[in-house]
């Protein structure tokens, strides 16, 4: 016979077999480890580690793709409305311009009359302690000053006076600014910036170097952009260029914001304050900051150069009044076509020296090539070409690459520094010339 259950028989006996089912696997782990909580936790952490991991990635690619594009765009041109800026003075050379002889002004220090030349690789004025009799021997603070181009190195003291620079028909304009006054000079040829100091070290079989006479020393360094990081002492500073500090112009004081510190520079002379009418068709690229906190220091202008149409060389230029040759730094691993020759500097340390070969092309752009120049210009050494220094020194590979010009930069180009703006300017003597390329922008 056939046992009837009940309903409630039925789900309690299914209950009771379906829940022991249930139970049996899960009966003796721990709480903690059942698998679906445990799953469900270990998902939300694996996504949240999972996401921060992306997140990262992400901004590290971004931050990549920035940093890339910083370092390889050129420097944007800005334009400045200088039509508020209206106090400036021309300076006339002293002597026509030529490539022999570096450029120089007329000025006055205290009654004593002089011809400064202006050299744009270095900053501050350095006088001859003869040339300053009112300035007594103790008076001032030890410095010196060592020209690597000349290798000549200056000690003396720095005492603050005021400079009255003369323009044309008795316009003129004054800057106080620090004097290195020279007690003693020398060529130092192996001297080491920045480790040396004040003296030239004594060098075991070799003659110390003669002490130059001070009576003749008269420089004035107006350029910018010439410290790094590395030196141990900087002093290339705006302070010192008594360009950057005009304070009077024929009689009256210059009002904070009535003159536009900075100055062009061309082959007839040079403008002290930046205006409208003598900036006119000069274009600029930005620089970038100095090393210093001053607003006024800015880094040197930024090129790129090609040897034979071979190699992009990135780095800094300097257009360098105070000497006629040019020396060119390539990167690691580019080589310079070169030759050895004689010294022909009869007072030189070495008696054969380096040069650029004859025939080799230097293309040279403004702050880059690739036609995003805003200028540039190329010669073939020794083709006598408007621009061409008189001779090439190349200098040992290294990064950054560089460029010293010299002075013969400017028979092609005359040039403006703005301290107020952070810009740096060409406007083209010739601009129909072959050989140079001139931005319309």
């Amino acid at each position: 016979m056939m046992k009837l259950q009940s309903p409630a028989d039925t789900d309690s006996d299914s209950n009771s077999g379906t829940k022991a089912k249930l139970e049996s696997p899960t009966r003796y782990i721990p709480k903690t480890l059942s698998p679906a909580p445990t799953c469900r936790r270990i998902s939300a952490r694996l996504y949240k580690q999972r996401l921060k991991i992306t997140a990262t990635l992400v901004l590290l690619s971004l931050y990549l793709v920035v940093n890339h594009l910083t370092c390889t765009m050129p420097p944007i041109r800005q334009n400045a409305d200088l039509s508020q800026h209206t106090k400036t003075l021309f300076l006339p050379y002293v002597h026509k311009f030529s490539t022999q002889e570096i450029p120089m002004v007329r000025a006055t220090i205290s009654g004593n009359d002089f011809e400064l030349p202006m050299d744009t690789g270095s900053t501050g004025i350095m006088i001859g302690a003869p040339r300053l009799p009112h300035i007594s021997p103790d008076e001032g603070i030890p410095a010196y000053e060592y020209l690597s181009s000349s290798r000549i190195l200056y000690g003396g003291r720095l005492v603050s006076q005021t400079i009255t620079f003369h323009g044309v028909d008795g316009a003129y304009a004054t800057a106080t600014v620090p004097i290195l006054v020279v007690d003693r000079s020398m060529v130092c040829p192996w001297y080491k910036p920045g480790v040396d100091g004040f003296h030239c070290p004594r060098i075991p079989h070799r003659p110390y170097p003669e002490p130059r006479d001070t009576s003749q020393i008269m420089y004035m360094g107006i350029g910018f952009g010439r410290n790094r990081l590395e030196h141990k002492k900087l002093k290339a500073l705006p302070s010192g260029n008594p360009f950057l500090n005009i304070n009077n112009i024929n009689g009256e004081e210059v009002q904070t914001g009535a003159m536009r510190t900075g100055y062009t520079i061309s082959t007839d002379g040079v403008y002290l304050g930046l205006t409208k009418e003598n900036t006119k068709g000069f274009v600029f690229t930005d620089l970038e900051r100095g090393v210093t906190t001053d607003p006024r220091d800015w880094a040197m202008v930024k090129m790129c150069f090609r040897l034979n149409d071979q190699g992009d060389n990135c780095g800094s230029a300097l257009i360098d009044t105070g000497i006629p040759q040019m020396y060119l730094r390539t990167d690691v691993g580019v080589e310079t076509p070169n030759v050895t020759v004689r010294n022909p500097n009869k007072e030189g340390e070495a008696t054969w020296v380096k040069r650029v070969k004859p025939g080799t092309n230097i293309a040279i752009g403004f702050p880059s090539l690739e036609g995003r120049e805003i200028v540039g210009y190329s010669f073939e050494v020794g083709t006598g070409m408007l621009m061409e220094p008189v001779y090439v020194v190349p200098e040992s590979q290294g990064p950054p690459p560089y460029v010293n010009t010299g002075r013969n930069f400017l028979f092609g180009f005359s040039v403006v520094f703005d301290a107020d703006g952070g810009r740096f300017g060409f406007r083209a003597v010739h601009p129909q010339h072959p050989q140079i390329s001139h931005s319309s922008l």
